[in-house]
């Protein structure tokens, strides 16, 4: 894109956010607030999350009630009466209980004390379901959920009691610990709901990257994984099908599973994918394991050959530096020139690695073979070194080694707890310093698998 058409779209924005722009290319990195620049026109680095996918995630469902002794029962239910009355409160404790209060001073001691705290601290009765308890002589605990309502009312919190039996037969309460508003991982992330995130960014369109992987990751050690595997991709693609003018799927897989050239063969034939998606780190890949870099590398030569672009995670579970980097470009990279490779993260992921990124920013600079179609996005990059000056200063200099040209916008945004598209694009431009003309430049750039 011109330069004149660059500006227009900066001021564009500006006008329509009530501002007026400072010159383009006139700042650096975080001095021109990050709502004046135009918004990205693509999303390199985007998920959907399905619901099997945000039950495998999640865990299994909360446990079931259990029915426990009747001096335990009494406890609760007293415990559940009193809820609001100080006085009371204190007479269901040991005198010198303690209370975790979940935040500062950390625990409390003393009935008192504790009466007092919980008796202001809720705004309503509940109730306390147990699913587990234990009674050994004269000590036992219990522990459950807290509800407002009866069993199929949401859970605001978990408590768990550890008791005493005094000399009268009574249970009290030695140590109590709730945790309250427990968020569940994960909700399913759906196209539609992409979509408006998008939206509310202002870009227009996302490569998809499909979450397969964790089906077959060595994390959850499923033992058939390849048909949620499959169902994964396939409900990527049929989500991405409904904005087909916004959103491009890609395919994905553990490449050491024995299921993965298969799979990548089916994603390919269907039509369905641009691009295949590998996490390295999920999937337990050690570049320093020839045996395992065999393996990725005829991933590689066979996306390369059904003309699939590559979106790879490069860190994986083993060490990561200027060697592993070394090894993904010599031997990885290189087994797929005819396609675009995109390194997610700009250095490939998780902690930051100066030495990855050195050897990243120096083999594209010196235009060694395998980096020519090299892409790199900035997902989370701003998140990583945010409040690190000189790993900021880093991260600008490499990106301008590398250039600005093959720098993608990217933002990882379905996952819980990630920054949406637009507060990444934000986040980027007040971390990192680079100047508005390359943030303006960055915004622009659209990798060929989106074109």
């Amino acid at each position: 894109m011109s330069r004149m058409k660059t500006t227009l779209r900066i001021a564009i924005l500006a006008l329509s956010s009530g501002c007026v722009p400072a010159a383009a290319g006139g700042g650096t990195g975080g001095i021109v607030p990050a709502g004046l620049l135009a918004a990205p026109l693509a999303d390199h680095h985007q998920h959907l999350f399905s619901p099997a996918l945000a039950e495998l995630v999640n865990g299994p469902g909360p446990l079931p009630a259990v029915e426990v002794p009747a001096e335990l029962a009494t406890l609760l239910r007293e415990r559940e009466a009193r809820w609001n009355d100080r006085a009371a409160l204190a007479e269901l404790y040991v005198a010198d209980a303690q209370l975790f209060t979940g935040s500062s001073p950390g625990w409390i001691r003393g009935r008192d004390s504790i009466a007092a705290r919980l008796s202001r601290g809720f705004t309503g009765p509940y109730r306390m379901v147990p699913v587990a308890y234990r009674v050994e002589g004269a000590s036992g605990s219990v522990s459950g959920y807290f509800l407002e309502g009866d069993e199929t009312a949401e859970r605001f919190g978990y408590f768990q009691l550890d008791l005493e039996r005094g000399r009268g037969g009574a249970w009290r309460i030695v140590a109590e610990t709730p945790v309250y508003h427990v968020p569940r991982a994960q909700e399913p992330i759906t196209a539609d709901r992409l979509v408006e995130l998008l939206d509310a960014a202002g870009i227009r369109r996302a490569a998809v990257l499909s979450e397969a992987f964790w089906f077959d990751s060595p994390v959850f050690r499923l033992a058939d994984p390849y048909p949620a595997v499959r169902a994964e991709n396939d409900w990527t693609a049929q989500q991405a099908a409904r904005y087909p003018d916004r959103l491009v799927a890609f395919c994905s897989f553990s490449p050491l599973a024995p299921h993965a050239l298969a799979e990548l063969e089916r994603c390919a034939s269907g039509g369905r994918f641009r691009g295949l998606k590998l996490s390295f780190a999920m999937s337990e890949v050690d570049l320093d394991d020839p045996g395992h870099v065999a393996q990725v590398r005829r991933v590689f030569e066979a996306a390369n050959a059904r003309r699939l672009a590559i979106v790879v995670h490069v860190r994986g579970g083993g060490s990561y530096g200027r060697g592993q980097a070394g090894v993904f470009l010599d031997r990885l990279a290189s087994a797929a020139p005819d396609v675009p490779v995109q390194v997610a993260h700009l250095w490939g992921g998780e902690a930051f690695s100066a030495e990855a990124l050195a050897a990243f920013a120096e083999a594209v600079a010196a235009g060694r073979p395998g980096t020519e179609n090299l892409y790199f996005d900035v997902a989370e990059t701003a998140r990583t070194v945010a409040g690190e000056g000189e790993a900021a200063r880093t991260v600008a200099e490499r990106i301008r080694q590398i250039g600005v040209e093959r720098v993608l916008y990217g933002s990882d945004a379905a996952l819980n707890g990630r920054a949406t598209p637009r507060q990444g694009w934000r986040e980027f431009r007040v971390e990192i310093p680079l100047t508005d003309a390359e943030f303006a430049a960055i915004a622009d750039n659209v990798a060929p698998y989106l074109r």
